[in-house]
């Protein structure tokens, strides 16, 4: 082991808790918009002017969570208390017999107009919204799925703190320590608490799903009482939608499909073989209108995120540097684009200084307390473990570059494209309407 003892800092590597960022999210009165707006303004042009060109998420009506807001309100749902969509095309959307949305896992705004400006899914573009932050499967699918912000409904990586341990949220593993003896329905059990939103509406709720994610912890959490109907690939998801678009019985219809997400990652955003794929998924697409136009059904699709290439030569590894390594409380979390540090107590000065001096060509250092006071994560009130959970330090790496560590055990994990970073190709999704 590569630590190295300095003074005012804990020796051990992995054994404290972090300290806590404490902000205004999670500050007494913190669920009086009146008492932190002023604050989260000023952070938040803060934060701008020290990261910049970084796109970061819109909460106000061109978001992820204000198409929720509206689609709630369209089909009966609840008020989940946050501004509307400020675009009007889904106005009127609960008169339709079925709604759909569609959810293309990783086909952000840029991606849909370089790999597919024909497609009828881009020619049916209507706006561009904005991710939440981290824009990341984990966090937006969770907003989508839960009409709460990543500030509310606490999932924001892709591996997280939970408790003392690192784990990965949806496939519910933990990454550190080894050998933990948490199993995957005792981590759900005490990890998920936004209720899930698709079951309030006023119609019945179907939520298709891949046939190995269809019955997991999380997707039984998350659809509530809403049926779950697992599907074996694309084709035969999009056979079962169109099937069911033929009943007389008002209802909505979720499908999550994560092709492109999962080949984007293996060969990158901008290669031929993500615009055959998104090719394929676009002929699927036209059929399924084909039939929306029969049925009086509305059809909806949006991703969760965009994408960015990784080149191979700006993979950073922090735990190659020890004299910065050994600051922190325990491993790195969150995402290769944006990484949380719990760092050991007395340490966070001389930690933010050696990651700018080291770090500062392929990341922006910025306190988490930075990142909650400017309300990055969303409206409050705040999850109660979300400081904890971001630490005190978040590396946002700049365009092109990834960070990583590597725990005994571990392959070192190099993709060819990755997310949940700032770049307005990570942020910005399409918002795609059809309406018979």
């Amino acid at each position: 082991m590569r630590a190295r003892r300095r003074a005012g800092c804990a020796a051990s590597l992995w054994p404290c808790r972090a300290s806590m960022a404490r902000s205004v999210v999670d500050a007494p009165g913190g669920e009086d918009n009146n008492a932190v707006f002023p604050i989260g303004i000023a952070a938040m042009s803060n934060l701008k002017s020290r990261c910049s060109g970084a796109a970061w998420p819109d909460y106000q009506g061109g978001g992820l969570l204000n198409l929720m807001q509206t689609l709630s309100w369209e089909l009966g749902g609840p008020d989940l208390g946050y501004p509307p969509l400020a675009t009007d095309v889904l106005a009127g959307i609960g008169h339709h017999r079925h709604v759909c949305l569609l959810l293309i896992d990783g086909l952000g705004a840029a991606q849909l107009r370089r790999l597919g400006p024909e497609t009828r899914l881009n020619l049916r573009r209507r706006a561009t919204l904005s991710s939440v932050f981290p824009p990341t499967t984990t966090a937006a699918v969770t907003t989508v799925l839960t009409g709460q912000p990543p500030a509310r409904h606490g999932l924001i990586g892709w591996h997280q703190l939970h408790g003392e341990e690192i784990i990965a949220p949806l496939p519910l593993y933990v990454r550190q320590p080894a050998g933990s003896a948490s199993a995957p329905q005792q981590l759900a059990d005490t990890l998920f608490s936004a209720p899930p939103l698709f079951e309030h509406f006023s119609r019945p709720a179907f939520l298709m799903l891949p046939e190995d994610i269809c019955h997991s912890p999380c997707s039984r959490h998350h659809a509530g009482s809403s049926m779950r109907l697992p599907y074996r690939d694309s084709e035969d998801a999009f056979v079962q939608l169109t099937a069911r678009l033929y009943s007389p019985v008002p209802a909505f219809h979720y499908l999550y499909l994560r092709q492109m997400d999962t080949l984007m990652h293996e060969i990158g955003p901008d290669d031929e073989a993500a615009a055959r794929l998104l090719a394929e998924l676009d002929g699927d697409f036209g059929r399924l209108l084909d039939a929306a136009k029969q049925n009086d059904a509305a059809v909806v699709a949006i991703a969760d995120h965009g994408f960015v290439a990784a080149p191979a030569e700006q993979w950073l590894d922090v735990d190659e540097i020890p004299e910065l390594y050994s600051l922190l409380a325990r491993p790195l979390s969150g995402e290769t684009r944006m990484s949380y540090c719990h760092v050991k107590p007395g340490c966070m000065e001389r930690f933010i200084e050696l990651a700018r001096a080291r770090l500062g060509h392929a990341c922006w250092v910025e306190p988490s307390a930075e990142l909650l006071a400017a309300g990055v994560f969303g409206p409050g009130p705040a999850h109660p473990d979300l400081a904890h959970r971001c630490g005190d330090v978040v590396l946002i790496a700049k365009p092109g570059w990834n960070l990583r560590d590597t725990l005994p055990g571990e392959r070192k994990l190099q993709l060819a494209g990755t997310h949940a970073g700032v770049h307005p190709d990570e942020m910005e999704i399409p918002l795609i309407v059809y309406r018979p």
